[in-house]
């Protein structure tokens, strides 16, 4: 009985790797196709970053990458097409630090766990927010003392921009106008797009946006950027001092775009598609196509983006409610 005991073992063993091997396969096969969820409109930044990274996913990762764009409710409508998603590698989300940082205190309720219902895979790039002013603000004004001089005289000019409330750079300007002890009323926009053209055009004074997002602007002179957020000056502003370096020391911030894979994706999923993004962001030509746009290609670890995740919620979080911010319905 021992003998033969044994002998089921190990055919019991030997028929669990066979079904085994299969799934271990398929998670080093090339995919048939692969869509990266992006939770905002095309044309925007993360759309972009998403577009060229899928590019570069085709063929070692998947014969064919497409995006789908899922827009609204400040992309957490992307987080919950994830969440539904089978976990077969087929379906990422790129989507950015705040949504999986931040939203906890920016939403009252939240459908989702960051920590739970989406799977960190890489990250995909970093980018630190600015502080620009337009043609409003005279053109002696160059630093954030001096701005903080002008909005003094000029408070009912001075206005700050930001894309949406509950945003980083709503939050960064809330920093900036205790920082500087100055009124700087807090405008919040559905987006970049038309708080630029309304900086520009002299109607806002201020804007708080990725850093970016002000590169055309700045080339023609209808913006000035007055400082980055960086622990270090900007690389495409490498002249302008940062909010630390200007005395503002609790503005320290780099935000990030992330992939996510469903929960209970299989860890070598997970893997493969982690070296694949690793590998795609290494392209010398997709570099060149996000410092258009103010992003710097840089990719992780899934353990790495998952401490990143964790620590700059437990940053962030409590420093949000110091604000007294009320959080939205």
């Amino acid at each position: 009985m021992i003998i033969h005991r044994r002998a089921a073992l190990r055919a019991s063993l030997a028929g669990a790797a066979v079904l085994a091997a299969p799934a271990v396969l398929r998670a080093q096969e090339a995919l048939d196709q692969t869509k990266i969820i992006v939770g905002f409109a095309p044309g925007g930044t993360s759309d972009v970053a998403a577009r060229h990274l899928a590019d570069k996913l085709v063929p070692a990762y998947a014969r064919n990458a497409l995006v789908d764009n899922r827009p609204g409710a400040a992309g957490r409508i992307g987080i919950e097409a994830l969440k539904s998603a089978p976990p077969d590698g087929r379906t990422l989300l790129l989507t950015p630090a705040s949504t999986v940082t931040i939203y906890s205190a920016v939403y009252k309720k939240l459908s989702y766990n960051p920590f739970t219902d989406l799977l960190p895979v890489s990250l995909v790039c970093t980018f630190v927010h600015g502080f620009a002013v337009g043609p409003m603000v005279p053109a002696e004004v160059k630093t954030l003392a001096q701005y903080a001089a002008w909005a003094k005289a000029n408070p009912a000019k001075s206005s700050c921009g930001n894309p949406g409330e509950g945003s980083f750079p709503h939050f960064l300007s809330m920093l900036l106008a205790r920082g500087l002890d100055a009124p700087m009323q807090p405008i919040p926009y559905r987006g970049g797009v038309q708080p630029l053209a309304d900086m520009a055009a002299g109607q806002l004074a201020s804007l708080m946006l990725p850093d970016g997002a002000f590169l055309a602007f700045t080339k023609d002179g209808r913006a000035r950027v007055l400082a980055t957020s960086g622990e270090k000056p900007s690389p495409f502003y490498p002249d302008v001092a940062t909010f630390a370096d200007q005395g503002i020391k609790d503005i320290v911030v780099t935000e990030w775009f992330g992939i996510f894979a469903p929960p209970a994706t299989p860890p070598a999923i997970v893997n493969r598609a982690a070296d694949a993004i690793a590998k795609g962001l290494t392209d010398k030509a997709l570099g060149e196509v996000y410092a258009q746009t103010g992003m710097v290609p840089k990719a992780s670890t899934p353990a790495q983006l998952s401490a990143m995740i964790k620590s700059d919620s437990e940053t962030w979080t409590p420093r949000i409610k110091a604000m007294g911010f009320q959080p939205i319905e």
